[in-house]
């Protein structure tokens, strides 16, 4: 009798490790979103997205890269971007970009709705007014009215509305998204998934149409 107590107490024992292993296993995972971007329908770089579930919230690290010639002028973008988030709250941002050739390192840190924002390019500032770098990858930045640049930390004032639900093609599926436009000092048209996440970005550049389609790895690498 005790020997068949032992040996249940032994394996729901082992059970409650395996499910324990396989919960915090799925909890580090995470999630990375591909991006494939495109000018003028041609492919010129991509974005990456990696999304690290932590003990207090999730980490977010963005990696941009475009390189592209238009006539006899040469064209780079390469944006590394960290974020760090405390359940659904803004903690700390950090960025380095080399854009055409002029660099910017900077950081922001957050108390609550205000924020210290001090690196090379930007200079310094202090504000109370709640804003985000203006990163697309989450459908919560369309509440936000207050945004700032995450290559020089320009403040943006914006409105987003909701268009409604269509399907937007993603790998050649029609996927089902929530279409918003934003206006004001950014222009965006953004396409959501069911989970929130980006699909689709598309606006304007220096006259040329520009647009971020989410893609798989393997589509990347093509």
């Amino acid at each position: 009798m005790r020997q068949r107590i032992w040996k249940r107490s032994v394996s729901a024992l082992i059970t409650g490790i395996f499910t324990q292993c396989a919960v915090l296993s799925m909890a580090s995972a995470g999630e990375v979103l591909n991006f494939r971007v495109l000018k003028d329908g041609e492919p010129i770089g991509y974005e990456k997205v990696e999304i690290t579930p932590t003990a207090s919230g999730r980490t977010v690290r963005v990696e941009t890269l475009t390189d592209v010639s238009v006539l006899f002028l040469k064209f780079h973008y390469d944006h590394q971007r960290t974020e760090q988030w405390h359940d659904d709250k803004l903690v700390s941002v950090e960025i380095t970009t080399n854009d055409d050739g002029t660099h910017y390192t900077w950081q922001a840190s957050y108390d609550e709705d205000c924020y210290q924002l001090a690196g090379k390019g930007v200079g310094k500032r202090n504000a109370c007014d709640g804003a985000w770098p203006l990163s697309l990858w989450s459908e919560d930045i369309t509440v936000k009215t207050d945004l700032y640049s995450v290559i020089n930390a320009e403040p943006y004032g914006v409105q987003t509305r909701k268009v409604g639900t269509e399907n937007v093609t993603v790998e050649n599926r029609e996927t089902p998204a929530t279409h918003y436009i934003m206006s004001g000092d950014i222009e965006r048209d953004l396409w959501y998934g069911p989970d929130g996440k980006l699909l689709k970005t598309s606006f304007k550049r220096k006259g040329y149409d520009i647009d971020f389609i989410r893609v798989d790895a393997m589509t990347l690498q093509q």
